[in-house]
């Protein structure tokens, strides 16, 4: 039986991550819906604004963990270390991973940033609601990651 290959268990516990971060995030989402129907100043507000703070703290633990992943990434660089195989291409899938990172790192950003523009009254609830209900930067490194795939395809044509 052989070892997995590195590069593909480094991949694999970047997605595992990405699915983390999706699921705090998706546990977000009643306390948003109640804080829509809410006035800022309600008291009511205070517990829903706390599982948003506990759950921006737990997808910044995700986004933590993937950042220290990259570190391993520079080992697998290495030539002997990410040796390609079968088509496989070691760089590609590095890629892959660094891509993903930084565009949930992105969406964590926009996030926090979203709830400090409600929490300052800058914006409504209506429209921190609809804001909080899109995850644009993780759909965006999805869509580029599609279209490099498409590229990839291309050139096998």
């Amino acid at each position: 039986m052989g070892s997995v290959n590195p590069v593909l268990a480094l991949v694999s516990r970047a997605d595992a991550l990405a699915n983390s971060f999706n699921a705090v995030y998706q546990q977000t989402l009643p306390a948003v819906d109640a804080l829509a129907t809410l006035h800022p100043d309600d008291p009511q507000c205070e517990p829903y604004m706390q599982v948003l703070r506990e759950g921006l703290t737990a997808m910044e633990e995700r986004t933590e963990q993937m950042v220290n992943m990259l570190y391993e990434v520079d080992v697998y660089m290495a030539p002997s270390a990410a040796q390609s195989a079968a088509g496989f291409n070691p760089q590609e899938a590095l890629s892959h991973v660094s891509d993903l990172f930084h565009s949930y790192q992105a969406e964590l950003l926009a996030k926090r940033e979203l709830l400090a523009d409600y929490t300052c009254e800058e914006i409504g609830a209506q429209q921190f609601a609809a804001q909080w209900h899109t995850l644009d930067e993780v759909q965006q490194g999805r869509k580029q990651e599609m279209d490099d795939l498409a590229d990839l395809l291309a050139n096998f044509g």
